[in-house]
């Protein structure tokens, strides 16, 4: 079978490796110069006698998470059968840490201070907490829910789907509007808290994890080494999908325009594997049902900006830590904005932050910068459901239609999240291949069970093992060839 592939970020990445393993013929069109899509990793100019500078543009950690788990038998599926030059190492990425800081209202403090609620003037029952104690008392109950039984527990995730966090928290909880402001204030982004209840619980559930890593030397070597096991041969960069048609015959036809000519091309079938928005933009395609063309039309995506500031030295190490990254209305506010203004804002702020300690000028260290606001961008920024979306569109959104099958990170329940790209691929490449699709646990949450397409790197697990659901947590595998070590680097093939 020949399968077209529209979008080469890392679920239609992933799909094709899945279906070259199961011997099947790709050819992946990405309307962009690089693979990737929202993993990112953009290189600044190399300074004298420095090591290479770079700075996460897009995804830029991974939760050590049996969650996320399927993302670490990736990376161990390309250490495996990539080459040396392209192997992949973890190093530990610091989330949270003790001398994390705040500054609210002209004042330093440590994040979690008790004696902020106070400075915002909140009700005395409200005091004495610190912003993350009042949030977790209202979702540490869902997220054991989760934990027990994931299906069971988003099914009743699902009975508040048409609230929004903040009228969740209003009507159901009874906070005060100035308790959301400010809780929104310290562990969100302005106006995050509109998004649907549901949304906000999932944030939460992948963000509960202690311990998290990144990819030394750059996301983006994930996927280069996805793509060079592909076959960059397969891989149509500077393709921009214009047409899709069906055939007679229940092909479908693709056009993709090029940088020099139009290539035109018949699949047995064809995944999109593109945000909502790419598709959107293809105008000369077919149209489905009303609740079809209204997911795609309708699916919320928010604001995500991004920059990373390079400086002389690593200033922020004395005390604290930096770069820059903004969601929702905060990101929204600088769409507008010139480069040259978003920047000069950046380095106001840094320097008001800083303006207690003499020895270290901003303007004097910076050297130069790189931005991308996501939103301008054709993969668009994060899917990030509104009130009942996830209740009417999350499942017309990612029904095959005819021989046309959709894949990528909205249409999972772990939206954001390379996990969720991932689940959604496994998903679709069952369905494409006309496996039994296994949901809930077996596929969105990553435990083993008897998965119809078992994920990349699981090949190595028995077969007894994946039926019988061995534990995934990456702390606890029972098996040498299946454990991360804790110094976090990915064992090679000869362990197995």
């Amino acid at each position: 079978m020949h399968v077209g592939i529209i979008g080469a970020g890392i679920s239609g990445l992933y799909t094709g490796l899945l279906l070259r393993r199961e011997g099947h013929t790709v050819t992946i069109f990405e309307a962009a110069d690089r693979v990737g899509g929202r993993i990112y990793t953009h290189r600044f100019t190399p300074q004298a006698r420095s090591e290479d500078i770079y700075f996460e543009a897009g995804a830029m950690r991974i939760p050590r998470s049996s969650l996320h788990s399927k993302v670490f038998d990736l990376i161990r599926y390309l250490n495996t059968h990539g080459s040396a030059e392209n192997r992949i190492e973890l190093i530990p990425y610091v989330l949270d840490h003790d001398n994390n800081r705040s500054f609210f209202q002209g004042q330093k403090g440590m994040l979690q201070d008790p004696r902020w609620a106070a400075k915002a003037s909140l009700p005395a029952a409200y005091r004495n907490k610190t912003p993350q104690q009042l949030l977790g008392g209202v979702v540490i109950p869902w997220l054991t829910l989760l934990r027990q039984n994931f299906d069971d527990g988003f099914e009743k995730l699902l009975q508040f789907d048409e609230y929004s966090f903040r009228n969740y928290l209003r009507s159901v909880v009874g906070w005060p509007h100035e308790v959301i402001e400010f809780v929104e204030l310290f562990c969100s982004q302005t106006n995050q808290y509109d998004l649907s209840f549901t949304e906000i619980i999932m944030q939460n559930l992948d963000f509960d994890t202690k311990d998290w890593t990144t990819v030394r030397d750059g996301m983006s070597r994930m996927t280069q080494c996805a793509a060079s096991l592909v076959g960059f041969e397969s891989i149509r960069l500077n393709s921009r999908v214009d047409r899709i048609a069906y055939m007679e015959d229940g092909r479908v036809e693709l056009s993709a325009q090029g940088l020099h000519q139009t290539h035109t091309d018949v699949f047995d079938a064809v995944v999109v594997a593109t945000p909502p928005a790419a598709i959107h933009s293809i105008v000369d395609r077919p149209r489905w049902s009303f609740m079809k063309e209204q997911a795609i039309r309708g699916a919320h995506y928010e604001p995500l900006y991004k920059i990373g500031l390079h400086f002389r030295t690593r200033f922020w190490e004395r005390t604290d830590k930096s770069p820059l990254l903004r969601w929702m209305s905060d990101a929204a506010k600088w769409s507008g904005l010139p480069q040259a203004e978003r920047i000069k804002i950046c380095l106001h702020d840094l320097s008001k932050y800083y303006a207690d300690d003499p020895e270290i000028d901003v303007y004097e260290l910076y050297i130069e910068a790189f931005d991308i606001m996501w939103t301008a961008e054709s993969c668009g920024g994060d899917a990030m459901f509104l009130p009942g979306q996830f209740s009417r569109f999350f499942e017309v959104a990612r029904k095959r239609e005819g021989q046309i099958f959709f894949a990528g990170e909205h249409l999972s329940k772990h939206h954001t999240w390379i996990a969720g790209a991932i689940d959604s691929a496994c998903r679709t490449t069952a369905e494409l291949l006309g496996r039994p699709v296994h949901e809930g646990s077996s596929t969105e949450t990553g435990q083993l069970g008897a998965v119809p397409v078992p994920a990349l790197g699981r090949e190595y697990l028995t077969a007894d093992e994946r039926r019988r659901g061995g534990k995934t947590d990456i702390s606890s595998r029972r098996f040498k060839a299946c454990v991360i070590p804790k110094h976090l680097n990915v064992q090679y093939v000869e362990v197995f």
